[in-house]
């Protein structure tokens, strides 16, 4: 036995670690190797690398320490890496001068998951699958998203497919409403979810009861945000909707229900066996959070080549009242109403400079995708997959916060917009997978953003969002770049968007030189169209874009204000609808010239999608 003379402590071995850090730093570059069999106390070095992610950031900041201008990369081995929370990088790993990369090794792919395998399932005579989840049963873990083989599978759900209509709302517009004959199972009397469509968004309330005999359901909480037009029947009176999360719904293959006992179960798909699914349920709350401080922004943060899938938000206990682009109302025990949030995103950029997201893949989330918030400059997100998520795809900037010098930030601190960030050769599929209301790309109050050659697709309410004000009042939101994107197969669900949607005064901001199409009928009250200028539209340029296999007009505008509109080809799908709708905007506001009106008859769409759109060959993400 060794005397107490020579035992090392904890402390004696960190600082033994750092002093050997410290002088095996060279002036440039320092690679931390990461492996799914290596070990966290390794040097992370070739032949004894790090295990997890968390340790090579923890290594990053003793070396950050050592040498304030030295480059780490951390290389991950290909291989799936399981994270119980964030992963937050502040300015201790990344000290002014110096830079920090994550990525794959070269040929390989890392996957950085906030899920959990789920394994151990029973197989029962109904030929459906289950397993016991003891912390969803204790309240410790409860999820909203399940995903087999790598897709999203509906939770349980009524009708299977498509939507019922509200019959007539209860006297109080917000309670609940009766429902047709036959509509709802009649073995379900209480609990579930309702999912309510408004006409740009989605409420989701849970279940009170379902009375048959009076063909009344009701609800815990008030349906819609406290705004009048969002009460039951504020856009039309007989609206759609649909029920999911009770075991009475739980009918069809590719279905699942967690219950309140904490038993999950599982309908398959043909040909799916326990044996050889990959079943994941997210864990984390989110992936991954870049965040400097107010006196010094974190800079040169880059992530190149690496996948992140899997992390969850829980619903609000009374519910999901959204308003808009994910934005909810933040209800208060007992209290009628709320401010606003957002439903966050899995990977959080904050007071952050210079940063770099590429060639990677975002996917299967229940949260929004990737956030370039307050004070944040100069980032790029470039060649990357962001697909099957529950918000919105991408973020950039923010709302009207009200937390500086008592009032509003951009108002008396506009400095803090995000400003300059470039989006641009990404593939944005399947958004609002959860949220309808949700878009493939937000632009809040923000500057000088580019969203260009992207390939946006698949989404049940509008492609590109720009601009956060319902009136023309100066903001710092201007300058921004939406060119040569290709945006189709958008407004599939939601009604009163666009391939492209603004808000507000912009000086500067220019849609040029995009191709928009398959935007189809408005199933909710108002229209959809190829690009919608809603209230407070002004200063804005309309360019160069081709708008086709649009149901209805292909521009239209609401209190817009002064709008250029010049040599664009603006294609009907019928001569009912005009090829600019107006609505409460003055003609005289909006300047025309050079723009072609055609039938479908007069137009052929062959070679007219942009030479590059979505990632470029070669450097995408894999499947």
């Amino acid at each position: 036995m060794r005397s107490p003379g020579h035992v090392l402590t904890l402390s004696t071995c960190v600082l033994i670690l750092s002093s050997a850090l410290a002088a095996a730093v060279p002036a440039g570059e320092v690679s931390l190797r990461v492996a799914p069999g290596g070990s966290d106390q390794g040097s992370g070095q070739a032949g004894a690398p790090l295990a997890t992610p968390a340790a090579a950031l923890a290594r990053a900041a003793q070396i950050a320490h050592a040498s304030p201008d030295v480059q780490v990369r951390v290389v991950l081995q290909g291989g799936r890496y399981y994270l119980a929370e964030p992963l937050v990088i502040g300015p201790r790993h990344v000290p002014a001068g110096g830079r920090l990369v994550f990525r794959s090794a070269e040929g390989q792919q890392a996957v950085i998951s906030g899920g959990q395998p789920i394994t151990g399932w029973s197989v029962h005579a109904d030929g459906s699958w289950s397993v016991r989840i003891p912390e969803a049963a204790d309240g410790r873990w409860s999820f909203r998203e399940l995903f087999v083989n790598g897709q999203r599978r509906p939770r349980a759900r009524h009708p299977n497919a498509g939507f019922l209509r509200v019959d007539e709302a209860l006297a109080d517009k917000r309670s609940g409403f009766t429902f047709s004959p036959g509509d709802l199972p009649g073995s379900w009397s209480s609990g579930g979810e309702l999912v309510f469509l408004h006409d740009w968004s989605t409420s989701r309330i849970p279940v009170a009861e379902v009375e048959h005999p009076a063909r009344r359901l009701t609800v815990r909480y008030p349906i819609g945000n406290q705004a009048e037009h969002y009460r039951i029947d504020g856009f039309e009176p007989h609206p759609r909707y649909f029920v999911e999360g009770h075991p009475a719904l739980l009918d069809a293959p590719g279905e699942w229900l967690l219950d309140a006992a904490g038993l999950l179960t599982y309908r398959p798909l043909p040909g799916e066996q326990p044996e050889t699914a990959e079943v994941f349920a997210p864990r984390a709350a989110g992936l991954l959070v870049v965040s400097g401080d107010d006196a010094a922004p974190i800079r040169h943060v880059h992530f190149d080549r690496l996948h992140w899938e899997h992390c969850a938000w829980p619903l609000p206990e009374q519910g999901f009242a959204g308003s808009q682009a994910t934005a909810h109302e933040l209800r208060a025990p007992g209290a009628a109403g709320g401010p606003r949030g957002f439903v966050p995103a899995a990977l959080r950029f904050e007071r952050a400079a210079d940063c770099s997201f590429t060639r990677g893949r975002i996917a299967h989330l229940g949260t929004s995708g990737i956030q370039f918030g307050s004070q944040t400059r100069r980032c790029r997100l470039e060649d990357t997959v962001i697909e099957d998520v529950a918000g919105n795809g991408v973020n950039l900037g923010e709302d009207t916060r009200r937390n500086v010098a008592g009032g509003a930030w951009w108002q008396a601190a506009p400095d803090q917009a995000a400003t300059g960030h470039l989006v641009e050769h990404n593939r944005i599929e399947h958004c609002g997978q959860q949220f309808l209301g949700a878009v493939a790309v937000w632009v809040g109050l923000a500057r000088d953003m580019t969203i260009s050659r992207n390939e946006i697709a698949h989404h049940p309410y509008t492609g590109v969002s720009v601009g956060w004000m319902w009136n023309p009042s100066p903001t710092p939101a201007g300058g921004h770049l939406v060119s040569q994107n290709r945006i189709h197969h958008v407004m599939l669900v939601l009604s009163d968007g666009g391939g492209i949607y603004t808000l507000g005064r912009q000086p500067g901001t220019r849609l040029v030189e995009n191709v928009i199409h398959d935007v189809p009928p408005n199933a909710g009250r108002a229209e959809s169209n190829g690009m919608f200028l809603d209230e407070g539209s002004d200063q804005l340029e309309i360019a160069g874009n081709t708008i086709f296999a649009v149901a209805c007009s292909p521009l239209r505008f609401h209190r817009a204000e002064q709008v250029t509109v010049r040599n664009n080809a603006l294609v009907l799908s019928s001569e009912k609808s005009p090829a600019i709708a107006y609505n409460r905007t003055d003609p005289q506001t909006i300047r025309q010239h050079g723009n072609r009106v055609l039938l479908p008859g007069d137009f052929d769409a062959a070679g007219i999608v942009p030479p590059v759109a979505g990632p470029r060959p070669g450097n995408a993400a894999g499947p």
